[in-house]
């Protein structure tokens, strides 16, 4: 389960075909353009939906309550910004996307918009203003519009009494970085009319309140299928795939779909609250990585019975789906048996040698949904990432992305797929780990150009097949170099190590510097990987002499 605004989830190839979008305009044009209030139809709304409280307060109590089941706060936040003040940056195969600001500052906010400007932006995406004069401001499907369009309208209403209670706060948007022809709004318009069905969901008529509260607050509010549903080479969900699980980032979200095998069918209630609410159980595991902001900071925030009856839902009314059928990855054997070192070395002093966890603080591998999911992402992305603490004054778990190889990881994933009674897949191949490091949250010197050129491995306490890292930044000192300044700054490292072990090795300088030197080189642009490697070898030529100088006496 995942975050709504995590990464690429929306993007993976919408707009792929841009020059179809802007043919397919014709007669469509008018229509999303201006799209006309449409009914919402009682009985495809919980009761609460209906009409929005008439006291002002009330109202705003109301349009609180929906924006936490929203999780509208962290998308609409970033670095060191106020709540809702926008500038997360969310990065694309396209380029970057900036969340607005949506505080109801007039110059750079959401201030100046009408409540029929609000309710077109929230249920039909698109914005106030025109792209080229005579397009629509069509917003791109970062913002959910799609699940959004199922809001009542006076939910969307009291959204918006909501954020415009909060302090209006001045930060203007910075501008978006997609790369020509996806820079260009009107192209939505195709995909708009392939893929945008605007309107509510379908209640069925036998649901009581509490069915269609939990159908409401999944499809609509919650909008889980976007990260939840698979995507077609458009980008689009597939609708009849909904549920079924899908990466996203260095995760993957799982199949949450009534499936008694494969979805959360067959888990117990109490189970599924758990994970949802009240942040997991040593039984089913807990929310990590992008989905652990979703309970943090949206689901835990929302009543239990709320999410009782999306849990009501999830596993009675949706269609249960099976993943297609998966390989285990060759030479699977060799694979387990490296996992089974890595698992012994680096794991297993927290999470135990069965994987058992330790309760309340570290949890379970075994019988953890999230890591028999279909694809090993979710494993492969912990140990790439690392994760905060499960629970207050527990740890953290390291990241394990410059200390391991891609054979490693994929190994320790295969591994816990699979052992303690876990029925996962063993799935997870080198390839999937280097991929996942061109989107992780890893440091540069172990991310997918680093592992392209093979830069050596780097470990605190420099352990076989790695390098010490020898602390306070020092690997990071050839960032921003330029050729005048590469040799100060090899002198600068060379003496801090043999400042901090004046009996250090030549071959260990040696390696410090490779180390410290050659994610720099990978992220060189315009440079072949054999010039990469060429100016790589000149630099280990060039320092041995700096090497063989004698460390100055301290006076």
């Amino acid at each position: 389960m995942s975050s709504a605004c995590s990464g690429f989830r929306p993007f993976r190839a919408w707009l792929a075909m841009a020059a179809l979008l802007l043919l397919l305009g014709g007669g469509g044009l008018a229509a999303l353009s201006s799209p006309a209030a449409r009914a919402d139809g009682n009985a495809n709304y919980p009761q609460a939906s209906l009409t929005a409280p008439a006291d002002p307060a009330a109202l705003i109590a109301r349009g609180k309550y929906l924006t936490l089941a929203a999780d509208c706060m962290p998308c609409h936040t970033g670095p060191n910004r106020a709540p809702f003040s926008g500038g997360l940056v969310l990065n694309t195969p396209f380029g970057g996307l900036t969340s607005p600001n949506i505080t109801p500052d007039k110059a750079t906010g959401i201030g100046n918009w009408t409540d029929k400007q609000f309710w077109n932006a929230v249920h039909d995406g698109i914005a106030p203003g025109h792209s080229y004069l005579v397009f629509p401001r069509y917003l791109y499907p970062a913002m959910p519009f799609t699940s959004y369009t199922k809001l009542s309208y006076a939910d969307v209403m009291a959204i918006k009494a909501y954020l415009f209670s909060l302090p209006p706060v001045s930060a203007p948007r910075a501008a978006n970085a997609l790369n020509f022809p996806f820079n260009q709004r009107p192209a939505m318009l195709g995909w708009r009319l392939l893929f945008f069905r605007p309107g509510p969901m379908h209640m069925k008529p036998g649901w009581d309140e509490a069915m269609k509260n939990g159908a409401y607050l999944t499809e609509a509010l919650g909008h889980c299928q976007e990260c939840h549903t698979p995507r077609n080479l458009m980008g689009a969900m597939i609708t009849d795939r909904a549920f079924a699980g899908s990466p996203i980032d260095a995760f993957y979200a799982p199949n949450i779909s009534s499936d008694k095998t494969y979805g959360v069918g067959g888990w117990p209630k109490v189970d599924l609250v758990a994970y949802l609410h009240h942040d997991g159980n040593m039984t089913k595991g807990s929310a990590y990585g992008p989905m652990q902001e979703v309970v943090l900071e949206s689901l835990s925030q929302i009543p239990a019975s709320d999410v009782a009856d999306m849990a009501d839902y999830l596993q009675t009314q949706t269609k249960p789906q099976a993943p297609p059928p998966a390989q285990a990855m060759h030479d699977l054997a060799n694979s387990r048996a490296l996992g089974k070192q890595v698992y012994a070395s680096n794991c297993a002093s927290c999470h135990g040698a069965t994987g058992g966890g330790i309760s309340p603080f570290i949890p379970n591998l075994a019988g953890n949904s999230s890591v028999i999911a279909a694809m090993p992402y979710n494993v492969l992305g912990a140990v790439l990432n690392g994760i905060g603490p499960w629970r207050a004054g527990g740890p953290p778990m390291p990241s394990f992305a410059g200390s391991l190889s891609d054979a490693e990881i994929a190994g320790v994933a295969n591994y816990v797929r699979t052992s303690w009674g876990n029925k996962g897949v063993p799935n997870a191949t080198p390839q999937d780990v280097m991929n996942l490091r061109a989107v992780a949250a890893v440091p540069m010197n172990a991310d997918m150009m680093a592992d392209e050129m093979g830069c050596p491995r780097v470990s605190s306490s420099g352990a076989a097949g790695t390098v010490a890292d020898p602390g306070n930044g020092l690997l990071g000192i050839f960032e921003g170099t330029t050729p005048d300044t590469l040799p100060n700054r090899a002198r600068e490292l060379i003496a801090a190590l043999r400042s901090a072990n004046p009996k250090i090795s030549r071959t260990d300088i040696t390696n410090t510097l490779v180390a410290a030197y050659c994610p720099v080189i990978a992220h060189e642009t315009g440079m072949s990987m054999s010039d990469r490697h060429q100016a790589l070898e000149n630099f280990i030529a060039n320092a041995q002499p700096l090497i063989d100088t004698p460390l100055a006496p301290s006076h």
